[in-house]
């Protein structure tokens, strides 16, 4: 099991900052190398994105639910795909803060890769799902700042 977190300022509501990450449509666009999504619900999205590890490349199709939270304090995406050589489960868990005009997001992401890929080693699948996932994180991130 992997494990990466962070925390960030940015200039919006934290409200926004919720809404934004709770929304299947716009989730999709932060995705790297996105092929393809489709939305079954408020909650549920289908996803398939090209992802690899050094010269292991190929698509990945994702389920994708959003758990929500009535106080939009607290959100958390849930995550299972399968792609060439490999399957991924995955939960990020996001906490919202509104502090001095700026929304505070902390988050954390557990991920867990199996199969063929997994077996390159540890460091070399650490760093690439952390590249990954610091490319989401800087979307978000712009996204937010540019109020879409």
């Amino acid at each position: 099991m992997l494990n990466f977190d962070g925390e960030f300022d940015v200039n919006a509501r934290s409200e926004d900052a919720y809404n934004y990450v709770s929304d299947p449509d716009r989730i999709a666009k932060l995705v790297p190398d996105l092929i393809s999504y489709t939305k079954i619900d408020g909650n549920n999205m289908k996803l398939t994105a090209k992802a690899g590890v050094s010269f292991i490349k190929g698509k990945f199709d994702l389920d994708l639910k959003i758990i929500n939270d009535e106080k939009k304090e607290n959100l958390k995406l849930e995550g299972h795909g399968k792609g060439t050589g490999a399957s991924v489960d995955f939960t990020v868990d996001f906490n919202f803060k509104q502090n001095d005009g700026m929304a505070h997001i902390k988050w954390n992401a557990d991920v867990n890769v199996v199969g063929s890929a997994a077996s390159m080693g540890g460091r070399m699948i650490k760093s690439a799902a952390g590249k990954y996932i610091n490319k989401l994180i800087d979307a978000y991130k712009q996204a937010l700042e540019a109020g879409n």
